[in-house]
């Protein structure tokens, strides 16, 4: 991996942990705040009922009586009462507790909540007013409470950090695999821009030096120069198949390819295809041969579907020496047209058949220049006929041949219905001549 792709890999890391973290942090204060209210919610209702249930004995009947000021003694689990008189004498202190001094009387009779010091201990009251005007007040110590929440806040932390660290190698992992795709493509952008610029040098050098020779030559007829001049005309052709192979690719890959589709018969193109390539086989002594079954019915673009059969058939050619075969077959597979371009010539070795498709890749580069390939005609060929919704598959044996294959699905109806069609198309054409 480059230094380009560590820092976007650190990047996407950073911005992962930065988000968790946000997301944590929020989570992990709602889940304080409502456990902390919660606690408080349920210790104040606690305590509320427990001022219910002592507070007449501390204040007994009204009017007074000899167990006026009496209640419970000790300082039970934390909870404690005191009971004031309306001019603030302490009535009863069972528990002994510190007084609270300055504490401001309620002015209803809804109770009222506070959290004090008391015997330097947070501590939860309740402050009720009496019938008498007196005042009680129940308290209980924080501790406990705070100890709990003390201990969730250190788990939350804890969790917290154990799950960021845990987050940050799953996000390097995991950048790491998603940027695998794109270092790939990064990379097949690099040979494909290295590649393009070899196979246009070539054509270039060709050219400088035949227009170099023709300059110093220029008073001379062009009888003269005649290999030159071939020589130029070949080069610009060259020049011109590949910008228009870059083209057709590019166009490919922004989605903005076009095919003018219409019902044909798959057999018709190999026929045609074949035919024009006959004379180039014969040429180089490969014997070319068709096999096509009728009912072959497509929805597909001619010129396209040509222009794969000429690369496939073409390629074949070309790597089938003299006195091999080339065979075309068309034939109707299920829901599937077929067409298969089979010959003997000198296959492919399997570590290259992994790559036959990408673009610019040749597995002999030297022979291919010779012939003056460019290494992208089995890559136009498979992205035409997945443009037409079909599948193009390869096999190769060294030394044996090679065996492509065409799977195109059939006109909808089939060739029957299509036949129905224009027969009824037929029949109604007389009748619609009779009334005119």
């Amino acid at each position: 991996m480059n230094a380009l792709f560590v820092r976007i890999r650190w990047r996407l890391v950073g911005w992962s942990m930065l988000t968790l973290g946000v997301i944590l942090i929020v989570l992990g204060t709602a889940v304080y705040i409502a456990a902390a209210r919660s606690l408080l919610a349920e210790f104040d209702n606690n305590l509320l009922a427990r001022s219910d249930q002592f507070g007449p004995a501390l204040f007994g009947p009204p009017g007074g009586g000899p167990d006026r000021g009496r209640g419970p003694e000790g300082y039970r689990g934390g909870l404690f009462f005191l009971a004031l008189l309306p001019d603030g004498t302490v009535l009863a202190n069972p528990q002994q507790v510190t007084i609270i001094n300055n504490l401001p009387w309620p002015q209803t009779r809804a109770p009222e909540f506070a959290t004090v010091l008391v015997n330097d201990e947070p501590t939860r009251i309740v402050m009720r007013r009496m019938p008498d005007g007196g005042l009680l007040i129940a308290g209980q110590s924080l501790a406990q409470e705070q100890a709990a929440l003390h201990s969730l806040l250190i788990v939350l932390v804890a969790g917290g950090g154990l799950g960021l660290l845990l987050s940050l190698a799953g996000s390097w992992f995991l950048s790491g695999r998603a940027l695998v795709p794109i270092q790939q493509a990064f990379q097949r952008q690099q040979e494909f821009v290295a590649d393009a610029s070899h196979e246009l040098r070539t054509p270039l050098t060709v050219l400088r030096s035949a227009t170099d020779l023709l300059h110093r030559h220029r008073d001379e007829p062009l009888d003269a120069n005649g290999e030159l001049f071939d020589d130029v005309r070949a080069e610009i052709g060259r020049m011109e198949r590949l910008a228009q192979d870059l083209l057709t690719l590019a166009r490919s890959d922004a989605g903005e390819l076009e095919l003018m589709t219409a019902p044909m018969d798959l057999a018709d193109v190999a026929a045609d295809v074949v035919r024009r390539t006959t004379p180039f086989a014969q040429a180089g002594g490969v014997q070319l041969s068709l096999e096509a079954e009728e009912g072959a019915t497509i929805d597909g673009d001619p010129d396209r579907l040509q222009q794969v059969a000429l690369i496939l058939i073409d390629n074949a050619i070309k790597h089938t020496p003299a006195g091999g075969n080339v065979s075309v077959r068309v034939r109707r597979q299920a829901s599937a047209a077929i067409l298969e371009v089979i010959d003997t010539g000198s296959g492919i070795a399997p570590e290259d058949l992994p790559r036959i498709f990408d673009r610019f890749y040749r597995a002999d580069k030297a022979r291919a220049r010779e012939r003056g390939g460019t290494g992208l005609g089995l890559a136009i060929a498979k992205m035409l006929v997945e443009a037409h919704h079909g599948q193009l598959g390869l096999t190769s044996t060294l030394g044996v041949g090679t065996h492509v294959t065409v799977s195109l699905p059939l006109l909808e109806g089939g060739p029957a219905s299509l036949g129905d069609r224009l027969g009824d198309l037929a029949a109604h054409l007389p009748h619609a001549a009779s009334r005119h």
